[in-house]
């Protein structure tokens, strides 16, 4: 009997313990419907509001999701308010009086959800006003990122009024944030005249790092006396800070020069002209000027340094090396890729050093074909960018040398094909088709020399290679036109308005047209202190707004047509 009272017992006390645990019904179907508003205090429209706080009754419980990143008010009042909930009762209590005679918009984003499945609360916008009217007109638009076309989600679009303003010191009074589209809309605003810029601001603080987050404006004022649809504003990734030298001093084998930011181009000279080895570190913060061996002391060197936003740095600075014995830094190269054209008759590649050349060998350059035929390489072929560290070596050939004889009858028989598959190449012996660099063929400004360099290249032909044709269609006389693969420009041309790329791998490409404003041949990021915007940049795409185009072996595409 003493064991059955004992069981009795521990059965209650389970039987307790389970009744007073809560938990989320189990079963049934899962909520989709989000939290509806069924009361507000202002209410929507209502003028002459006097109160300092804002209650909003919705139609089940709820959680808050992090209310002062998620709530937007207009005119901005920070973070100077506090938003608390009581079961499904939210209020909003400012801080400070509300500003007289202003209309006020507070949209809650996803501030506000179901306490089952977390739904927000969709398209909650509540605008009142201290005073005797509701301003009601808006700006609506997209934001995109500029050299992608993609939209921009959750990214801050903002207005000011007076052309002292700066997006990377001062915080907007009007903004508002992107929906998962990149579109926004800034309601409830007063007649006037406004800049508008947009930022993604991933530290949250309103204000632009340019060092950090991507930013766009637009140069003009935005007249505002009806509503405004259709306003697209582009970002970039641009350091609007000044330039600075931050550092210069040895380290290692070499004297390292250091800048606050990546510079666009610069030049080291001495006064009596002599040679100076120098090239981009790492990345271009950095220059890096090394030891030819006579300077034993010092050397008084004038530096010019660039950013893209043409900042500029004129100085003049001594060189100095360690004098301790160091092992220098191992001699790299990178190949970037070689290839032969049996189309052009051309070869072409390129290869990234990690530190200056002294010399370069061209008795074991060259191109084999086969055990009889070897193409050598000589100085004329070779250009080498010293700031880069880049050598591009190209030579043309007599293109029958890259073909089998049978391919050779083929390219009179065997067109390109625009509809149809593509026809099967007959089995034929394989030809070694070999770049080489011997051993030692590079040699570094340290004394090391490189390895040795074999890669296979065989020669694309017709049947295994594709071509794009493009066609552009602007009022515009400059521009650049860009193909790109893997989101990397690996062609461009200039100003022609019908242009073909050939020897194409098969494979997936895109096509981008930059606009050339001021005529320098390159693509200008813009710069906010000169109000000039990025020069425009546009996508080719298909009718479905597809901006990827499929490449076949033996295809020809085209032309591809771009409007500006």
């Amino acid at each position: 009997m003493k064991i059955l009272k004992q069981i009795r017992w521990v059965v209650c006390m389970l039987f307790a313990l389970s009744c007073a645990r809560v938990t989320s019904p189990t079963g049934g179907p899962k909520d989709s419907i989000p939290p509806i508003l069924i009361q507000s205090n202002p209410k929507h429209g209502e003028i002459n509001f006097i109160g300092q706080q804002i209650d909003l009754t919705f139609n089940e419980a709820l959680i808050l999701n992090t209310p002062k990143d998620q709530i937007i008010i207009t005119p901005a009042v920070g973070k100077d308010f506090e938003a608390t909930l009581k079961k499904n009762k939210v209020t909003i209590r400012f801080d400070n009086p509300l500003t007289a005679n202003t209309t006020y918009s507070v949209n809650l984003r996803e501030a506000i959800q179901d306490i089952t499945e977390k739904n927000p609360a969709e398209n909650v916008h509540i605008a009142f006003s201290t005073g005797e009217y509701i301003d009601s007109l808006s700006i609506a638009g997209s934001l995109y990122e500029l050299l992608t076309s993609a939209p921009v989600k959750d990214g801050t679009v903002a207005l000011y009024e007076k052309d002292t303003f700066n997006i990377f010191r001062h915080k907007p009074i009007f903004f508002t944030k992107t929906d998962n589209k990149g579109y926004f809309e800034l309601s409830n605003l007063k007649p006037g005249n406004y800049f508008i810029y947009a930022i993604v601001d991933n530290n949250k603080n309103l204000v632009a790092d340019s060092r950090s987050e991507n930013y766009g404006f637009i140069a003009t004022p935005l007249t505002l006396t009806s509503n405004i649809k259709n306003t697209e504003i582009s970002l970039v990734r641009l350091d609007a800070r000044n330039l600075k030298l931050t550092s210069a001093r040895p380290t290692q084998t070499f004297f390292n020069i250091k800048f606050s930011k990546n510079i666009k181009s610069y030049s080291l000279s001495t006064r009596d002209n002599q040679t100076v080895y120098a090239s981009f570190g790492a990345d271009q913060e950095n220059i890096r000027v090394y030891n030819p061996g006579y300077i034993t002391d010092s050397l008084l060197v004038h530096l010019q340094a660039t950013d893209s936003m043409s900042h500029k740095i004129d100085t003049s600075l001594y060189v100095k090396f360690s004098s301790r014995e160091l092992k220098p830094e191992p001699f790299q190269i990178n190949n970037n890729g070689f290839t032969a054209s049996a189309i052009n008759g051309t070869l072409t590649g390129s290869f990234e050093v990690n530190k200056p050349l002294a010399a370069l060998s061209f008795d074991s350059l060259f191109y084999q074909i086969d055990s009889t035929t070897i193409i050598p390489f000589t100085r004329e072929n070779v250009q080498y960018d010293t700031i880069h560290n880049l050598l591009t070596i190209t030579r043309r050939i007599d293109k029958k040398l890259l073909l089998k004889p049978k391919e050779i009858a083929a390219r009179q028989s065997k067109p390109r094909s625009t509809e149809t598959a593509p026809r099967a190449i007959q089995n034929t012996k394989t030809r070694e088709y070999t770049f080489y660099a011997g051993g030692g063929t590079f040699v570094s400004i340290d004394g090391d020399s490189s390895k040795r360099i074999e890669a296979s290249a065989k020669p694309a032909t017709l049947e295994s290679t594709g071509m794009i044709i493009v066609q552009i269609k602007t009022a515009e006389k400059n521009y650049i036109i860009e193909l790109l693969a893997k989101d990397k420009v690996v062609a461009s041309r200039y100003s022609i308005p019908t242009t073909t790329f050939e020897d194409l791998q098969p494979g997936e490409y895109k096509i981008r047209l930059a606009i050339d404003k001021n005529g320098d041949r390159e693509w200008s990021p813009g710069n906010f202190d000169k109000k000039e915007e990025p020069e425009p940049v546009v996508y080719y795409h298909d009718e479905n707004r597809n901006q990827i185009i499929r490449l076949k072996a033996n295809f020809e595409l085209g032309p591809l047509l771009i409007t500006y």
